[in-house]
């Protein structure tokens, strides 16, 4: 076992034991960061902790979510050989649900991670931003690409405390392109695409591709496979990190 593999191992395992303050202060330590004990771990406070939005981490998930955050700021978070698994045992703990395969690249950020959903090999790119008030999900194989924004919240204009929430739905093998902004209330259907810089503010139909702003039908999604699990929506070559099946799907 390589000194990555035994890094993950430990981390995991404390994972699974439950992430208290001193199992994120070793993990902070194997991580390379120093000066954390249990009561500096206790003490830390993230962004989400002053939002007006009732929906509190744990002990366990603000944990997580500081490990998620502190391994970017490390050389290992961009050691996609340590960095993708450590993302991938974080994921199934902290987020509401996370299925198998699930990859992100470094400086993917969110809050209330308790409110996203994710099934099984959901990829993001770098620099994905959800805010997840008001709750996402995303299905099967669907894909985010570098810098996409999805918000599910608005503000009055009288008092910014005065929010709504409604959340964003990401459908099974949809994808979203660079720097696309996806805003509330919206479903992007199955296979659905969406094009690079685009404002989404109204639902996506099945196997159609959107661009503009605001995002508007352009044509159906090129593809002539008989089901989609033909598509081979993965994000790195050989289905590295991720989970497959030489099987159709329904």
């Amino acid at each position: 076992m390589g000194i990555l593999d035994e890094k993950l191992a430990r981390i995991s395992a404390m994972v699974e034991e439950g992430m208290s303050a001193k199992n994120c202060a070793e993990t902070l330590r194997i991580l390379g960061f120093d000066g954390y004990d249990e009561d500096t771990v206790k003490a830390f406070r993230l962004w989400n902790d002053y939002m007006p939005l009732e929906l509190p981490y744990d002990e366990q998930r603000r944990n997580l979510h500081i490990l998620w955050e502190c391994v970017d700021r490390s050389p290992l978070g961009i050691n996609c050989a340590f960095a993708i698994p450590f993302r991938q045992i974080i994921a199934k703990k902290l987020f509401k649900s996370c299925g198998d395969g699930f990859v992100a690249n470094e400086g993917c950020r969110f809050n209330f991670a308790n409110n996203i959903e994710i099934g099984n090999n959901v990829s993001w790119n770098a620099g994905c931003y959800l805010d997840a008030k008001g709750g996402i999900k995303l299905g099967d194989f669907s894909m985010l690409t570098e810098y996409v924004k999805i918000f599910t919240h608005s503000h009055s204009e009288g008092d910014h405390m005065v929010r709504e929430y409604n959340g964003v739905e990401i459908g099974e093998y949809a994808k979203v392109y660079t720097s696309a902004t996806i805003l509330p209330n919206v479903k992007i259907g199955k296979g659905a695409i969406v094009a690079t810089g685009a404002i989404v503010t109204k639902n996506v139909d099945e196997f159609t591709l959107v661009g503009g702003i605001p995002a508007k039908p352009m044509r159906k999604r090129k593809f002539d496979g008989a089901d989609m699990s033909e598509m081979n929506q993965y994000m790195l070559k050989d289905r590295l990190f991720q989970v497959f099946s030489d099987e159709k799907l329904p």
